[in-house]
């Protein structure tokens, strides 16, 4: 179980970063794993270059993702981890709500650092306005690391505190903001403070809040960062889309 000062920093500061969920051995077999899945070997940088066929790449942050449902990383999901979620969200039957695929996120060096702007997730980026801003497609968003993560490593940066505002700023107008597409594009003008930069270690696994603000950042270092969050076919978790086959797992 997670103790009382990180479930107050979840809601505090809306976010989340623990370690312990994931057992060092369960972490590293999925690391290997995951390697052998993107066909590529860690010692071997001109190996990277090679992109499996079946990989969808964002060339800006030279970003790489696999969709995958192989037991090695779907160990990841322990009975630990999924006690931890139903805790941060105060809903015992999550433990019981598995999901049963997995998105991996993994970001490879490139030479020229950068970080996106501040921004929320479950916005419908095509144009389509159906995902509402309240109650939202989903209550948390979950992320687990395979990798060690140094400062300007393709780490998150995280505006802590910054879904008390997005949620005061959406629920000043519930009809200008009905759309979570129309609250994204008007973060921007909040003051939401300084970033942090977070630095994950393998096995950890970050936790943030609808409305939290956050970003994604390019790798700089000579290792690539690989991490994933997890998928669901599942009737409950149709409401976040992921692909024709997928969603993304909604706790």
């Amino acid at each position: 179980m997670l103790n009382i000062s990180q479930v107050e920093q979840y809601h505090q500061k809306g976010y989340l970063l623990a370690s312990g969920l994931i057992p060092d051995t369960t972490s590293k077999k999925a690391e290997e794993t995951l390697w052998s899945i993107l066909n590529m070997l860690p010692d071997q940088p001109e190996s990277w270059k090679t992109i499996p066929a079946y990989a969808k790449v964002e060339p800006h942050r030279n970003l790489i993702d696999i969709t995958t449902a192989v037991p090695d990383l779907m160990a990841c999901c322990t009975p630990e981890f999924l006690r931890a979620t139903a805790q941060l969200l105060n809903t015992p039957s999550i433990e019981t709500h598995r999901p049963n695929g997995i998105n991996t996120i993994n970001v490879f060096p490139t030479a020229e650092w950068s970080c996106g702007k501040p921004h929320i997730d479950g916005i419908e980026l095509g144009g389509k306005k159906h995902r509402r801003t309240f109650p939202g497609p989903l209550r948390m968003v979950v992320l687990s690391f395979l990798s060690d993560t140094e400062s300007k490593g393709g780490g998150t940066m995280v505006w802590p505190e910054s879904h008390k505002q997005i949620r005061a700023l959406a629920e000043s107008n519930l009809q200008k903001y009905e759309y979570l597409l129309d609250l994204h594009n008007e973060v921007h003008s909040l003051d939401l403070g300084q970033p942090i930069e977070l630095m994950p270690k393998r096995g950890d696994v970050l936790f943030f809040q609808h409305l939290f603000a956050h970003a994604g950042t390019a790798n700089i270092r000579q290792t690539p960062r690989l991490a994933f969050r997890y998928l669901c076919t599942c009737r409950a978790c149709e409401k976040w889309k992921h692909s024709l086959d997928w969603n993304l797992w909604t706790p």
